[in-house]
């Protein structure tokens, strides 16, 4: 199993390099003048960038949670228990969320749906929610290292 996680690992790192290069190629080949929309090389980059990130996520998601699932059914239930705190994380913050943290113009430029922003507030209150538990939890062990 552990090797298997080292190959997924360097395909991985792979994939997350050729998003880097795409970027930056990105960065070097647009210009101020193209306005909001590259092109040329600039919109290859862009696009190479934007697929790859797009399945290193999608995969990197689909593999956690299969590695998640196999662990805890191995070792124990708390990665699924973590799984379930994301989500329940994610359902609070979108009852949360008012869909107007961002202004309409940013989505007119960007060519999408004023609709979709209550999920941005969502997916951004959900990243604020988890950034703090991870602080809290260094919190945690550092205290109860040094009580130990």
């Amino acid at each position: 199993m552990k090797k298997e996680k080292r190959i997924y690992l360097i395909i991985a790192m792979v994939i997350a390099v050729l998003a880097a290069l795409s970027a930056i190629g990105y960065a070097l080949t647009k210009t101020d003048d193209m306005g909001f929309e590259p092109t040329g090389m600039a919109n290859t980059f862009w696009s190479i960038a934007y697929w790859v990130a797009f399945v290193l996520t999608c995969c990197s998601a689909v593999l956690g949670i299969i590695f998640l699932i196999k662990d805890a059914i191995a070792v124990k239930a708390r990665y699924l228990i973590i799984l379930g705190i994301t989500i329940v994380a994610f359902v609070v913050s979108y009852f949360l969320a008012s869909g107007t943290d961002i202004a309409q113009t940013v989505f007119e430029k960007a060519g999408a749906d004023y609709g979709s922003s209550k999920i941005v507030s969502a997916g951004l209150y959900t990243v604020y929610i988890l950034f703090a538990g991870v602080i809290l939890s260094v919190i945690y062990a550092e205290v109860a290292k040094r009580l130990k």
